[in-house]
């Protein structure tokens, strides 16, 4: 509720460069809840957290807050005091009642300096108070340092058992693991002009939890690197010209070590950015990527999935575009799936670059993909994960051979 008549200072001049940095980079796709029921506070809120890269939802009242959480996850949630009907202390005491908000992070702001009034709040369960008129300087520093302070716990209580450890270990040191290449085709002729390297580890472990697993034991770059050098040693022998797509993690590119791996291609490379950390942590990832040997393609994947992925577009400008699997399945039966899927077609026309659609699993796709203009695809309708001698079988049953 606006209890003031200047609210919360905007200005952006007067704040320290290094605070504002350091919260943008940690703002940057997170989702924040704001329960007030002042139109322009709302507005400012907004305003102030959205331009620095959160995704900022307003509540009027209590009840719509509820609402809210049933069906949404936040990262944070900013509450006024006085709210109507059910006051901010009393939504905050019985949000902490849930298991889902036990432990959320939450910011109470009000007019209220006094300190009965803020032990009241702390009562109830606030994480942090802020006294009216807001400061936006003040408001981004607490809102960064909970957000870094929550990550850090999930980051402890996510870290490797000494077995997990000890397994990861064990893979990278024997490099326990074979690539393998899913074909990239051209959706108009349906000729196959690059691959995807992908990795399949020997003891059959999914491969998402070993890199998962790898980086919670500290060693993610690490196995990256070596997967990456074993890749691109097998692709060596890839038939043809075709380009080869390999995956690495933002903290793999910045590695020095990344640099001699990839001088070895000699195929032409995209480097297809995991999202398994903020882009966010690396503001330099453009200019890093400009200057990495052979100039490698860049490419974002799990386009059309959130927010934080379209302003990644924006920021870094790749020259391929992967659609979401999500939006690929079904959309020859979703209008909606469709007219988004354009809307990205128009996109990448602007700017000059390739959009792919991965996960295509059915002709029906194959063919509406096709009539939007989609450039590439990629999928088990088009081909499966695949060994390099199970490549080059499939091309001497076809009385092909490979270069």
């Amino acid at each position: 509720m606006l209890g003031d008549d200047h609210p919360m200072e905007t200005s952006l001049a007067a704040r320290p460069p290094a605070a504002i940095d350091r919260a943008g980079q940690v703002l940057i796709g997170r989702s924040i809840l704001v329960v007030d029921d002042d139109p322009v506070m709302g507005k400012l809120y907004s305003a102030g957290l959205g331009a620095r890269g959160a995704e900022v939802t307003v509540a009027p009242s209590s009840e719509r807050a509820f609402e809210l959480l049933v069906s949404e996850d936040y990262d944070l949630i900013i509450v006024d005091k006085s709210l109507p009907g059910l006051s901010g202390d009393e939504l905050v005491r019985a949000l902490r009642e849930t298991d889902q908000n036990a432990v959320r992070p939450i910011i109470m702001v009000s007019g209220h300096a006094d300190v009965a009034e803020r032990m009241t709040s702390y009562d109830a369960g606030v994480t942090d108070y802020v006294i009216k008129p807001v400061s936006m300087t003040e408001l981004m520093a607490k809102v960064s340092a909970l957000l870094r302070h929550g990550d850090a716990l999930r980051s402890t209580s996510s870290r490797a058992t000494r077995e997990e450890q000890d397994s990861a270990r064990d893979r990278l040191v024997e490099r326990r693991w074979r690539p393998h290449f899913q074909p990239i085709v051209r959706l108009a002729d349906l000729a196959v002009i690059g691959y995807e390297a992908l990795t399949r580890f020997d003891d059959g472990t999914n491969p998402e939890l070993a890199f998962d697993t790898a980086r919670r034991s500290g060693i993610g770059p690490e196995l990256e690197i070596a997967v990456l050098e074993d890749a691109l040693h097998a692709a060596a022998e890839l038939p043809g010209d075709s380009w080869v797509s390999v995956n690495a993690s933002p903290s793999t590119i910045m590695d020095p070590e990344f640099d001699r791996v990839i001088a070895k291609a000699t195929a032409r490379l995209v480097i297809e950015l995991l999202e398994t950390e903020p882009v966010g942590d690396h503001p330099d990832m453009l200019e890093r990527v400009a200057s990495l040997p052979g100039q490698p393609l860049l490419a974002c994947d799990d386009t059309g999935s959130g927010w934080a992925g379209l302003r990644q577009l924006v920021e870094l400008r790749p020259q391929v575009v992967k659609l979401d699997r999500a939006l690929v399945s079904g959309v020859d039966k979703d209008p909606t799936r469709r007219a988004l899927v354009s809307g990205l077609r128009h996109f990448t026309n602007e700017i000059g670059a390739l959009l792919l659609a991965e996960g295509i699993e059915t002709v029906g796709e194959l063919d509406t993909l096709s009539q939007l203009g989609v450039d590439l695809g990629q999928g088990y309708l088009l081909g499966a994960p695949m060994s390099l001698a199970d490549i080059h079988a499939g091309l001497a049953a076809t009385g092909v051979a490979p270069d």
